[in-house]
Parts: structure tokens; C-alpha cells; sequence
């Protein structure tokens, strides 16, 4: 499916969201009304299972809407935790999707596309439009169809016969970490379809639920992904031969997590001796990206991790080097998730994660006298964030202002991440203070604060960056004291 980009994006000034066709036509909210009799649509939308509004980084949702092959309008400035929006149309048949928008201005999530017809003065709802992320989601006039048997029975018999009543069907991505499509079905029908897929290759896996059994965590189901199945464009694939339904093992409420990684994306096996790294700590952090739920220390050279036991649900993966000889360590530059576990599976990431691509900065705060930030009556500190002398961050972004007081407790106050917003780096234990990532390319970093008393600028500072290694952590030792600001003082404008 195409996105329509309803939003313009210039750098990072957030909060500057235009409707493409606000700019042509000079009507509120961008509605051509082609009727004198209007009727109402009730969109409803959720995301998809296993993420959230938050985690998806949506601040807005639009429903952009088609009648007879033309762009009829866009309604913006939806709450994606409210689940629906009301717009009002003229009477017809409009073909509509739901987009949902990040922090950027960019399209982090949408929807397929339904057709709802609509009768003056009436009104109709749509089912719930399904958002998935924008680099999982899928479209085309292809389909899979998996069948299934129960314990090696017939469906029709073996479901009531060990109590299965509803069958899952997930078709995950290539890379065996994103589940595009969920359907359900009644498990003694014996089989269930996704519709709208897009060419390409995927995994399937199956769940099947008893009445006592509880969301995400089965007691049936195939043990591990089935696949890969490669799907061309305009076909429906069918199993010849059914996938078995067993019952799981007892550790079938937590899942498992495969992975392995590469470096500069050479293998370990040369790799490691080439960048002179000994160790990795390989660390599974929660859908909060701040949780750790389980961590290992592995030599580089094993190329790999696997985690048994784990929470289901959303999981990333953090990968550092361990005990560098140095304040610089390597490691995956972005948090690698959300990893989707199901209970009694284990879900093995494909693709290696790079370990050699971090480009972090981590610069300690403090103040020219040393005092504390309850002393100086500093509560927050807006940063503003150049690289090689062009503005990045602005102090107005909306990632700009953090408490005073930085410290490793709650990772996402402290980082700027110059690409991802909400952030989406793999912060390294060893980084303290103010963290920017992905600040890969630039040979000067230049940050200024200003430390905020209530509303005013009450203390200001600025300082460079230099010396800066693309794929390494960049640990600044000094850190950046705030002054009070004196009359004139340009630092305080």
C-alpha cells in the first residue's frame, strides 16, 4: 500500500504538520463538501498487536479520504489512545485509511484501505483499522491460507477433544522479528486466511488458546516460526499438507530470543581481532527500552546470544562492549526491537545486528560552582545541538528540554536522538549525563544549555565537541557547566 504524506517535515522543527491539501484549498480542515446532505463516519483505529500508540512514537492520527478516484480530504489532529474519530462527508462511497504521525511529521504507522458507503443525514462506523508500522506494513492482492491439524487429528474433531477453541494465525516478516498480519479463527474450521499481502518472503506460526488460557500466552500451538515461504505478487498460498497444533511445554508462558552479530559488517570471526574487542554484553531490555530483563557476557567471538525464559511481548536488544580499555566502547548504535516473543516460541532475529555502528556522545552536566540543581533552582535544561556549525536541534524541539538532573535511572530523559524521535539508541552503561546519538558524520559537536529558573534562562553554557570517532561512544569527562547569566550575556538570549 502507498502512504499519502500528509505532512511536510523541514529538519526537526516538530510541531509543523501541514495537510498537502490545506496548502490548495482554503477550506477548515481541508474538507470539500461535494453535498448539501451530509452523513457522519465513525473511524475507529488500533494499533497492532503487540505495540502501542506510545511505543509506535504516534503524536497525531489523520483519516485521509477518496470518493470517485480523487483526494475528497484529510481530518487531522487525531488522539491515537482514543481509538476514533467522527467526520462528517457528503453523501457517497469513499475509500478511506488511517495514518498515524510521529514527532518527525513523518508516517510511522497506517492502514489499509476500506470503502464505506455513506447516506445523507445517517451515520456509519467502520471496523477498527488496524495501524501497522510503516516499515512492516504490507498490501497487494496476494494471500496465505495455513490449515492445521490438532494433536495429528482431524481439526474438526481434535479441537473440541483437547479444548482448543481459537487458532491464531501470524505471518511474521523476513527478518522473523515483525508480525505483519494477525488473523483469528475458530479452531475447528481447520484453517485461516491473510488477505492483502505484499509479495516477498515470510514466516508463519500458529497459537491455539483454550478457555483458560490468557492473551500472548497459549498452551497450544507450532513450536517455533514455519518457513520461509515465498509469496509471489496476485497468489494465494495454500498448505498442501497441515501444520500440527501440539501442546506446548511447560515453559510455554515465556518465549525465546535467538540473535547473532557482525562487526562493521564483517563476521566475528575476523572481526573482532581486526576492531581488538574481547567481550559483549548482550543485554534484553523491556518495551519501555529502559527495563533489563536478562543480560549475558560473551565473547565476540561466539557471534551470537540466545535467551530462554523471557517475558512475552515486545523486547529491544542493547549490545556493548565490555570493559573497553577506554571511556569509547563499540556497539549497535540503535536499539534492535521490537522483537515480538510468544509464549513457548523462540523467535530467532535473521539478520545480525551491527555492532560496529555507534556513534553516541555522552556529556556530564554540572554547574561552575559545583552546586547541585535544587541549590541553583534549575528544575530543567533546554539543549540546543549543532553538528560541524549547523543547527540540528533547535531549544524549542520537542526533545530539547530535560531535568536537571541526568542520570542513568530513566533512559529516555536523557538522550537526543539526532534521527528517531521518540529516541531509539542503544545507550551504552558506561555514558553519563546528556546523551546524543546517532551523531555519525560530524567532526564537531557544539551544545549550549540553558538551565531554566521557573521560565526564565537563569544559567547558560556552551561547549564543543571535537575529536569525535564514527562507531565508537565519545565519553566526554568534562562536563558542561552552567553560569549565571549576566546582563548582555549572548549565551542567555
Amino acid at each position: 500500500m502507498g502512504y499519502s504524506i500528509s505532512h511536510l517535515l523541514l529538519g526537526r522543527w516538530r510541531a509543523l504538520s501541514l495537510s498537502l491539501c490545506a496548502l490548495v484549498l482554503p477550506l477548515s480542515g481541508c474538507i470539500v463538501n461535494n453535498s448539501a446532505g451530509r452523513g457522519t463516519i465513525i473511524v475507529q483505529w488500533a494499533p497492532q498487536p503487540g505495540y502501542s500508540c506510545a511505543s509506535l512514537g504516534i503524536s497525531s492520527v489523520n483519516v485521509v479520504t477518496s470518493r470517485d478516484g480523487a483526494l475528497y480530504g484529510t481530518y487531522t489532529n487525531g488522539v491515537c489512545e482514543s481509538g476514533a474519530m467522527n467526520i462528517q462527508v457528503g453523501e457517497g462511497s469513499y475509500a478511506l485509511h488511517v495514518e498515524a504521525i510521529g514527532y518527525d511529521g513523518t508516517v510511522v504507522a497506517a492502514s489499509t484501505t476500506v470503502t464505506i458507503p455513506v447516506l445523507a443525514y445517517t451515520t456509519v462506523s467502520s471496523s477498527p483499522l488496524i495501524l501497522q508500522p510503516a516499515n512492516t506494513v504490507v498490501s497487494g492482492n496476494s494471500s496465505i491460507q495455513a490449515t492445521w491439524t490438532v494433536n495429528g487429528g482431524p481439526a474438526a474433531t481434535n479441537c473440541a477433544a483437547n479444548g482448543v477453541n481459537t487458532v491464531t494465525l501470524s505471518i511474521v516478516d523476513s527478518t522473523q522479528t515483525k508480525i505483519v498480519a494477525t488473523v483469528n479463527a475458530n479452531c475447528s474450521s481447520g484453517y485461516a486466511t491473510a488477505a492483502n499481502l505484499a509479495p516477498g518472503s515470510y514466516y508463519v506460526q500458529l497459537d491455539g488458546y483454550t478457555s483458560a488460557d490468557v492473551a500472548s500466552s497459549p498452551s497450544w500451538g507450532t513450536p517455533g516460526l514455519k518457513g520461509p515461504f515465498q509469496l509471489a505478487s496476485n497468489t494465494d498460498l495454500t498448505f498442501n499438507t497441515p501444520l500440527d497444533i501440539v501442546k506446548l511445554t511447560s515453559t510455554s508462558t515465556k518465549g525465546n530470543l535467538s540473535l547473532s552479530w557482525t562487526l562493521f559488517g564483517t563476521s566475528p570471526a575476523t572481526g573482532c581481532a581486526k576492531y581488538a574487542i574481547d567481550k559483549f554484553n548482550v543485554t534484553v531490555l523491556g518495551a519501555d527500552k529502559t527495563q533489563e530483563i536478562a543480560s549475558v557476557q560473551l565473547a565476540c567471538t561466539a557471534g551470537g546470544a540466545t535467551f530462554s525464559n523471557l517475558p512475552v511481548g515486545s523486547v529491544y536488544v542493547r549490545i556493548d562492549e565490555a570493559n573497553p580499555p577506554d571511556a569509547s566502547a563499540f556497539g549497535n548504535v540503535n536499539l534492535t526491537g521490537p522483537i515480538t516473543l510468544s509464549a513457548g516460541q523462540t523467535m530467532n532475529v535473521s539478520a545480525p545486528i551491527d555492532v560496529g555502528s555507534r556513534s553516541i556522545i555522552s556529556i556530564p552536566v554540572g554547574f561552575a560552582d559545583s552546586g547541585s540543581c535544587s541549590a541553583h533552582g534549575v528544575s530543567s535544561v533546554q539543549f540546543q545541538i549543532s553538528g560541524n556549525d549547523k543547527l540540528i536541534v533547535p531549544f524549542n524541539d520537542a526533545d530539547a528540554t530535560k531535568p536537571c538532573d541526568l542520570t542513568g535511572a530513566t533512559y529516555k530523559l536523557r538522550v537526543i536522538d539526532l534521527l528517531n524521535s521518540p529516541p531509539s539508541c542503544a545507550v551504552p552503561s558506561t555514558a553519563t549525563g546528556l546523551v546524543i546519538c546517532n551523531a555519525a558524520g560530524n567532526t564537531k559537536v557544539t551544545v549550549q544549555a540553558h538551565g531554566l529558573v521557573g521560565n526564565t534562562i537563569g544559567y547558560a553554557a556552551k561547549m564543543d565537541v571535537t575529536g569525535l570517532s564514527d562507531g565508537k561512544l565519545t565519553a566526554v569527562q568534562t562536563p558542561i557547566k552552567l553560569q549565571t547569566c549576566g546582563v548582555g550575556d549572548p549565551l542567555c538570549q
